[in-house]
């Protein structure tokens, strides 16, 4: 009889799981070790393709390379390096694959981009430790940046790319765009258009976003925005740091449609008329990390949510406040355009805005700049919300040292007891240096800040909206700028006098007159004249009291 062997149920089992691992890995591809190299030298290049690459071309004309692939189930690794002042590379291909740039400078002066993959997958881009890679584009051409996607690139690596978009923008990826944790550094040294650029997504699902997980990155010298997600575009930073410096009518982060800050560091500055750091034509969602903003123009806006009646994404215009901290310093005022007026505004929501935690204070420099404007409902059930507003104009982030004063006002020896219709502001050599902030009435603290470090006199002034007049504040002692010192203390403050004097009538008797001008020359010389205020005389606040504030009180009379 003959004799039949019978499997066990067990084997029979792992046998399944091993054959539908295979059928698995065959589905979703493999990735080989082999490396695809590309070699720029000059006016030439060089590719070499292992024996085991299959389905892999290419053409070189020049320092101009072409590769054509044809797999469909293996993921290539192209490992590029090397230096030309006049050439390209093109990858064409149906799968995804990783871009290793290993110490490559690359522009292309004939027209196209330095890099162009022609891949609607995946991308791998990985930036080779220790390596500095730089890429530009030429003037010329079509093509839509200098570092251009068809798919979705995902950055990672320690090394350091930098990109400069010659004729449109320095980095752009018809998909989404995704820095990982482990990214090292991306600088935008310059580029026509966005800096950063996604575009051409999917609303249901927000196919189409810049991610941002890690890394840091620097854009500089755009001509539209820094990163610009299109097309129903979300941007998403949860890790990192990433810093923008906009133009005229630029926008610093711009989102199509959500924008959502939960982790990492943001630091924006927008010059210029219209100019914008952050806006979503939808929502804005701040749940975390560090924002930094600094806003100079007419016109200009910190954050912006749009509310759309038309276009890609409807409604919106949300600014949710839930968690980290955000700074916003606003100088400026209206941008008039023919008989369109634009706000220069710190937080502008077309609907409601919510707080809920976090920290978010909003410095506006100026008389004519609005901390905020929310066309619905505000509600703020949690966190701290601080609006400061001054008359006058300075630029703390642009200052490296800085000194606080525990100061109280008084008028006629009686401590104010509300500041909420008056700016109280230090000056060095005439110029603001800083602000003083209330938030009771025994004390508040002046923060002073200076570009050097140099012991220097310093004045107060206090500014009543409700009159619109300037006044000085005598100070019951010196107050010299010292990096990181402190005058006064909140137990005993500085005392600031009020006088409501005009500028140049030392005398307080409400007019300005030849008796203030003979006040002052007797001050000049020496004397101490009853009833003179000095502080009514330094016109030109240069801390010193001579000649040339009487002739300017002369001035004023005639």
């Amino acid at each position: 009889m003959k004799r039949h062997d019978h499997i066990p149920i067990a084997s029979t089992a792992s046998l399944t799981a091993r054959l539908a691992m295979m059928l698995l890995i065959l589905m979703m591809g493999t990735k080989t070790t082999a490396q695809i190299l590309i070699q720029f030298n000059g006016n030439t290049a060089s590719v070499t393709v292992p024996t085991i690459v299959k389905g892999v071309t290419y053409s070189i004309n020049g320092a101009n390379v072409v590769i054509n692939s044809s797999t469909t189930t293996t993921e290539y690794t192209y490992r590029v390096s090397g230096t030309s002042t006049d050439g390209s590379l093109t990858i064409n291909g149906n799968y995804k694959l990783t871009l290793a740039l290993a110490g490559v400078n690359l522009t292309n002066r004939h027209g196209g981009a330095a890099i162009d993959v022609e891949c609607g997958k995946r991308i791998s881009v990985e930036l080779a430790s220790g390596t500095v890679n730089t890429l530009a584009d030429a003037a010329t051409g079509t093509q839509k940046a200098a570092l251009y996607f068809k798919g979705h690139p995902e950055f990672k690596g320690s090394g350091t790319l930098n990109v400069t978009g010659n004729l449109k923008h320095a980095i752009c990826a018809k998909e989404y765009i995704q820095f990982k944790s482990s990214l090292g550094y991306v600088n935008i040294l310059g580029a026509v258009a966005d800096g950063i650029h996604c575009g051409k997504g999917k609303v249901e699902n927000e196919h189409n976003y810049f991610e941002m997980n890690g890394g840091t990155v620097n854009i500089n010298h755009v001509g539209n925005d820094g990163v610009d997600a299109d097309d129903y575009g979300v941007i998403r930073i949860t890790g990192g740091a990433i810093s923008a410096n906009i133009g005229d009518e630029g926008t610093g982060l711009k989102a199509d449609s959500t924008l959502n800050i939960s982790g990492g560091q943001v630091n924006l500055s927008v010059n210029g008329h219209g100019s914008e750091a952050i806006k979503a034509n939808h929502t804005v969602n701040i749940s975390g990390g560090e924002t930094y903003i600094t806003v100079t123009g007419e016109g200009a806006k910190g954050i912006r949510s749009k509310k759309q009646t038309t276009g890609t994404v409807l409604n919106g215009g949300q600014i949710n406040f839930t968690g980290g901290s955000a700074l916003i310093d606003i100088s400026g005022g209206d941008y008039i355009l023919g008989t369109d007026t634009t706000r220069c505004v710190g937080v502008h929501a077309d609907a409601g805005f919510t707080q809920t935690d976090g920290y978010l204070r909003i410095l506006a420099m100026g008389l004519d700049v609005y901390s905020h404007q929310i066309e619905d409902e505000t509600q703020l059930t949690g966190g701290t919300m601080e609006t400061i507003r001054i008359p006058w104009v300075f630029h703390p982030h642009a200052c490296q040292y800085d000194m606080s004063v525990f100061a109280i006002v008084k008028e006629n020896g009686v401590s104010l007891s509300n500041y909420s219709q008056v700016a109280v502001g230090a000056f060095i050599d005439g110029q603001c240096s800083g602000y003083g902030y209330f938030e009771s009435a025994d004390y508040g603290i002046i923060r002073i800040h200076s570009a050097i470090n140099e012991l220097r006199d310093v004045s107060f002034r206090l500014y009543d909206y409700a009159t619109a007049t300037e006044y000085p504040l005598s100070a019951d002692q010196a107050v010299r700028f010292a990096d990181t010192s402190v005058a006064g203390t909140p137990s005993s403050p500085v005392v600031l006098e009020l006088f409501r004097g005009l500028m140049s009538d030392v005398n307080i008797d409400g007019e300005i007159n030849v008796t203030d001008v003979m006040m002052t020359v007797s001050y000049i010389i020496g004397n101490n004249p009853k009833g003179f205020h000095p502080e009514l005389a330094d016109l030109n606040d240069d801390g010193e009291i001579n000649i040339v504030d009487a002739m300017m009180i002369v001035n004023i009379i005639l």
